[in-house]
């Protein structure tokens, strides 16, 4: 297999419906899969859901008649694909694993049968449409389970039943045998989730498949140096191909939902063409340099999606510019792409990532056991079942650590009486992990309003949420940190509502 440089183009088709165009460095007007083709790009990717038809806002794109039509174009193009099974209505990700509508009252051996029924269906259809695929994914990002509730991560069986039912479908569909399997996950510099995850799948007889597939963002998955590690340590343990299944970063910044200051200072590079350019060409070169020649490349994640609006992806994730120019990362895609590992190791050896706790707080926290010396006492904590917490010194400083075994939702808050009035800060101060429906916010509520901030943490440094407000002596807060989220694992500390100097 030559390295992989690959593209998902799943939103190939919505694009050209909108209107956009693109462009060559020359200012000429280009298809722009041929363009990326010329320029180095080698592979192709992209997903296929059930029945968006069931989903007003997934314009029904990403059908199995979609999915042939785009497949054809492809062909035209000269390089192989990899199908991406959802199986789902919608998207389906770490925090969305929805049943599609048609399977909600399966369960069980319906479930299972219907997995691998329509997975070979849905090949057999491309077979006979000769466009098959070189590579399929059974399910998309299922650190978490896939088909929930019943394939959740919870119950580690019926999740390799559902497994083994997509693998089946693929083996059991024309020239299926000939069809590489890569299992995906999101978590990308994470390795404690990859070997508790599959171990759990292979213990329960998941076996049949090729290739590890990881998404990394750098802002939101570990350093690049986590990564390196990450994919070492799989190779050494599980003897698997191993390819960036999904990556992207921010060519300009966006809007703090998606691509801000806070993600930037977490990517450890600009949101800039530059940095653009430099964080893909370490990752190329991380996974070049997987021992054992595992590592076989990447897919960038939607590289030509295109929107005006600042919180969604096209807007600077991308690698044409708003104008549909091409950016450094796809001009250069065949002359830069892979570099060397030694080369990736000293780049981001280079970097520094910022800790935005280190200013003092001005003023007087009015919380009560705010730092957690005494436990949770003065705290409102509706603990879930699936949560587990402890209270850690770290550093001489009390920390609430904590770790989900699933989806999982908590506040931990107190509700005060403001006695002066003024203008108050709550402050937050956060570490842990990130991916795909994270949600970490630090919120103020009162009777009849609430604010709210997120935080884009990282397991590697301390992030601040900062919420000002002005109040009356008199009123009732309610301020604290609620969290909803995948599984992950979280801390806490100095959470205090400030009267300000």
């Amino acid at each position: 297999m030559n390295y992989i440089k690959g593209m998902d183009i799943s939103s190939y088709q919505e694009m050209l419906d909108k209107g956009y165009e693109y462009f060559d460095e020359f200012g000429n007007t280009v298809d722009i899969l041929d363009y990326a083709v010329e320029k180095g790009f080698n592979y192709a990717r992209i997903r296929i859901w059930n029945s968006p038809s069931n989903i007003p806002e997934s314009g029904g794109y990403c059908s199995l008649d979609e999915t042939i039509k785009l497949a054809k174009r492809i062909k035209e193009i000269g390089i192989p694909y990899l199908l991406d099974f959802h199986y789902s209505d919608w998207w389906a990700d770490p925090g969305n694993q929805n049943k599609p509508k048609d399977w909600e009252y399966l369960h069980g051996r319906e479930l299972i049968d219907a997995v691998c029924e329509y997975t070979k269906d849905v090949l057999d259809t491309l077979a006979d449409n000769d466009v098959s695929p070189s590579m399929v994914q059974v399910g998309n990002e299922i650190r978490c389970g896939m088909l929930w509730p019943d394939g959740s991560s919870e119950d580690f069986r019926t999740l390799a039943k559902l497994i083994n039912a997509g693998i089946k479908g693929v083996r059991e569909s024309k020239g299926g045998e000939a069809i590489q399997i890569m299992l995906h996950l999101d978590q990308g510099g994470r390795y404690h989730y990859y070997e508790k995850w599959f171990d759990a799948v292979m213990r329960n007889g998941v076996e049949d498949f090729d290739i590890i597939g990881l998404s990394y963002y750098p802002f939101w998955h570990g350093t690049y140096q986590d990564l390196d590690e990450t994919l070492n340590k799989l190779e050494e343990r599980y003897h698997k191909d191993l390819i960036i299944a999904e990556v992207a970063y921010a060519h300009k910044l966006g809007d703090d939902s998606l691509f801000g200051k806070g993600q930037e200072r977490l990517g450890g590079l600009p949101a800039s063409e530059d940095g653009q350019y430099e964080a893909l060409k370490i990752i190329s070169g991380i996974i070049n340099g997987v021992n054992n020649n595992r590592g076989k490349g990447f897919f960038y994640w939607e590289p030509f999606m295109r929107a005006d609006n600042s919180s969604s992806w096209g807007y600077c994730m991308g690698i044409v510019d708003s104008e549909g120019k091409p950016l450094k990362t796809l001009t250069m895609m065949n002359s830069s792409f892979p570099i060397g590992a030694d080369e990736a190791r000293n780049m981001y050896s280079k970097l520094r990532y910022s800790d935005d706790c280190s200013e003092p707080i001005n003023g007087t926290n009015i919380l009560l056991n705010s730092g957690f010396t005494n436990d949770l006492s003065n705290w409102n904590y509706n603990k879930s079942n699936n949560v587990n917490y402890k209270i850690e010194a770290i550093d001489d400083v009390e920390i609430f650590s904590f770790q989900s075994k699933g989806n999982v939702y908590f506040k931990l808050h107190q509700i005060v009486t403001i006695k002066e009035t003024g203008d108050y800060s709550l402050v937050v101060e956060y570490k842990g992990d990130n991916t795909t429906g994270v949600c970490v916010k630090p919120y103020i509520e009162l009777a009849d309003y609430r604010r709210e901030i997120n935080i884009y943490p990282s397991d590697r440094i301390w992030t601040r949420g900062t919420l000002d407000i002005s109040l009356e002596a008199g009123t009732q807060v309610d301020v604290g940190i609620e969290i909803d989220s995948p599984e992950i694992m979280g801390q806490i500390r100095n959470i205090g509502l400030y009267l300000r100097s």
